[in-house]
């Protein structure tokens, strides 16, 4: 079978990897680094490439054991002379690859440069296949040369195309992978109500409406500007028996009926780009107490933050909320967590 190797958002290990064995039954998964793994299966490359929760992946054409861990820049040049000397370099290659290539070398998730003549030496190497041409523009492949601090070197071919979020998203819009986790972590099941009280650009309430079970998801926002733009969204995308938006407060909730709403999923304001009322702390106990209000009881809710050391003692002033798991991570190179709640039961 072949190796695959993919990489995620750093802290979701167990997340990731539950729903990696949910969607490819059979998988084996070899390496499990923080934000990395590697895992055979034997469905092919398409199936990995549409895979949601990773930001990219590879097919692993070779593997570089025992080169160290914290090793220099120069670790490159070393793998690269492995490679010349590799006398099956082509035969790891797909038959059906085609068309023009470029090398890519990363050093502990950082590109890097390596010896010119080693690296042209390896492409013409590539070339002699036949079937690839080295062109270090706009190639049609990527092959990478990457090694990772905790010890382990790669020769990848990238199967998912690069693409540039911070130009193509709005200013605080998740990445597609964070939204799709924040929803798949609040198990979501067919006929449910969902709601996302701050849907800003919308990632959420459409990732939700488009790649899982079939449900309503109501999605709102105190930002009128925004919520008509995710309305022109639903809209274009025909999911308007899907997805309701409309205009409110967080805070004041007065539409929903105690006890009316399955799951909510979202991500409040950090208090990056607006000073939060009151300060994080008060605003999110305000927020929390009318979240919990309207959460059906066993239901769940799941929230991005930034790092709050506060909520322990605030979740001690909201019983009715239970702490499930949490999971620190980075997003845009800052501290976060994700948070999985849920509304206690009458019977708790």
């Amino acid at each position: 079978m072949p190796t695959y190797l993919s990489t995620f958002t750093a802290g979701l290990g167990g997340p990731v990897r539950q729903a990696l064995e949910e969607r490819l039954p059979g998988v084996r998964v070899e390496l499990d680094l923080d934000g990395l793994l590697t895992f055979q299966s034997g469905r092919d490359a398409a199936a990995v490439r549409a895979l949601p929760f990773f930001n990219n992946s590879f097919l692993v054409l070779k593997t570089f054991p025992g080169l160290g861990a914290q090793r220099g820049e120069d670790v490159l040049d070393e793998m690269l002379a492995t490679v010349l000397r590799d006398g099956d370099l082509a035969g790891r290659l797909p038959r059906q690859l085609k068309g023009s290539f470029r090398l890519v070398t990363s050093w502990s998730n950082v590109l890097t440069a390596v010896d010119r003549e080693l690296l042209e030496k390896v492409e013409a190497r590539i070339a002699a296949s036949g079937r690839l041409r080295p062109h270090r523009g706009r190639p049609d492949h990527e092959i990478w040369l990457s090694y990772r601090s905790e010890g382990y070197g790669f020769l990848l071919l990238r199967l998912t195309r690069h693409t540039a979020h911070e130009k193509v998203l709005d200013k605080g819009t998740l990445r597609p992978e964070i939204a799709w986790m924040l929803c798949w972590l609040s198990e979501p099941r067919e006929g449910e109500l969902m709601l996302d009280p701050f849907c800003g650009s919308g990632a959420i309430p459409l990732m939700r409406a488009t790649q899982f079970p079939r449900g309503l998801v109501l999605a709102s926002d105190l930002d009128a500007v925004l919520v008509e733009k995710l309305k022109a969204k639903v809209k274009e995308g025909d999911l308007k028996r899907r997805v309701v938006v409309r205009q409110g407060d967080a805070r004041q909730l007065s539409r929903y009926e105690d006890g009316s709403i399955h799951k909510i999923v979202t991500d409040p304001p950090w208090g990056s780009f607006q000073e939060l009322a009151g300060g994080p702390e008060a605003f999110y106990r305000e927020v929390l107490t009318e979240l919990a209000r309207v959460l059906i009881a066993g239901g769940l809710l799941v929230i991005l933050l930034a790092r709050a050391d506060f909520l322990p003692l605030l979740l001690e002033t909201l019983p009715e909320l239970e702490l499930v798991e949490s999971w620190p991570i980075l997003v845009s190179g800052k501290k976060a967590a994700v948070y999985k709640l849920r509304k206690r039961t009458n019977t708790d």
